[in-house]
Parts: structure tokens; sequence; C-alpha cells
């Protein structure tokens, strides 16, 4: 009873300071997030031991019966990070909007001062494996499958199954 009452609290918190959660979304308590950027559709879920990082304008979407394994990462900065629904994602998976980049001249731009950012857009229907990295601007289509351990950069047509460093085809999914 008690567990309930402060999973109650912990939602009736987000939404005043600004979360849009669906009736049956969930976010555990110990996921880190600032609730102005948080939008959760029905029964989406993120599982504990998260973190949410955005800034200004950034924005963090999970789509309908879409979930979050525990322990994941998403620097967002002021972008946005859009899953779509029915969306699985593995533990321990780190999603970039924002990331380090390398400069065009090494000798004259700090690594520390050279930064890249881009949304990321997850179709519906796609199931990420545990521990894959989705790196800044990456899209994945609809109805795709990214194998764990995977790095996935720019674009993944929808209906494969995708796996490596970086993420390729290796079969189309009936």
């Amino acid at each position: 009873m008690f567990k309930r009452v402060l999973l109650l609290l912990w939602r009736q918190w987000l939404v005043w300071r600004g979360a849009r959660l669906a009736a049956s979304a969930r976010v555990n308590p110990s996921v880190s997030v600032a609730p102005a950027a948080l939008q959760l559709g029905e029964h989406a879920r993120l599982y504990w031991g998260g973190e949410v990082l955005t800034h200004g304008a950034g924005r963090f979407e999970l789509g309908a019966h879409s979930h979050i394994a525990p322990h994941f990462y998403c620097l967002i900065g002021g972008n946005r990070l859009q899953i779509g629904a029915r969306v699985a994602i593995g533990p321990r998976c780190m999603l970039f909007c924002h990331s380090n980049a390398i400069p065009a001249d090494v000798t004259a731009t700090a690594f520390v001062d050279c930064h890249t950012d881009a949304d990321i857009h997850i179709g519906d229907n796609v199931f990420i494996g545990a521990g894959v990295i989705v790196l800044p601007g990456a899209r994945i289509g609809d109805n795709v499958v990214v194998a764990a351990g995977s790095v996935v950069k720019g674009e993944l047509a929808p209906g494969w199954l995708y796996a490596g460093q970086p993420a390729r085809k290796v079969r189309a999914l009936c």
C-alpha cells in the first residue's frame, strides 16, 4: 500500500511539473528526468535506473505500449528523441541526440569544443536489443529489429534485422 501511494505521488509530481503522461503510463521514481520534456503514451514504461537528459527545447516522446528496460541513458540536449508505438528497448541502451564530434581541423579545435546535434526518430513495432548505442540523427524505420550490442547511425530501412558496429542489414523480416 505504501509503495503504491509513493508511486502515485511521484506520478502526480511529474504531471504537476509539466510531464504529459497518459493515464496508464509509468515512470519509475529512480529515473532522472526533466518532467517538462517528457511525454508518454498509453501503457508506456520507463524502468528503473535510467537517465533522460534534456535542456531548453529538448523533448522525449515514448509512444503507446512502448518501454525502455532498466539502466538506459538518453542524452537529448535541446533536440528531440521520438520513439513510436509498440517499441521494446533492451537494458543498458544509450541514445545520443547530442554528442562530441571530431572537428574538421583537430589542430585548431579541441575535441571537447566540437559537438554534433540531431534528432533521433524510432518508428513503430521496433525491438532494440540490450546494449545498443544509437547515434545523433539516426532514423529507425517501422518493423525493425536491432541486435544486441549494435551501433546505429544513419537510416535503418523498415522491415529488416540489423546487427553490427555499425549496424548493417542481416535479413528481411517477412
